[in-house]
């Protein structure tokens, strides 16, 4: 508890891959929406929105990933 309360314990990690599950979902399903307003928007978007969701939230995640091992550094502690 109190590694949470001085901020040593990061929860936005789990937040961002709930975020980019969900975000994943929207996409798809608005692809797939999309398809009959015009085919080959929809099929893109139902094909490449997910992939760039995943992207977005890796991107995110390597900063925490960062963090943990600068803090593993600082610590003296190797994996």
């Amino acid at each position: 508890m109190k590694q949470f309360i001085n901020y040593e314990y990061m929860i936005t990690p789990g937040v961002v891959k709930i975020l980019s599950y969900i975000g994943m979902l929207v996409a798809l399903v608005v692809g797939l929406l999309g398809i009959t307003v015009d085919p080959l928007t929809g099929i893109g978007t139902a094909i490449l929105g997910p992939i760039a969701v995943r992207i977005y939230a890796e991107i995110l995640l390597i900063i925490f990933e960062i963090q943990k091992t600068l803090t593993q550094i600082r610590d003296g502690k190797s994996n």
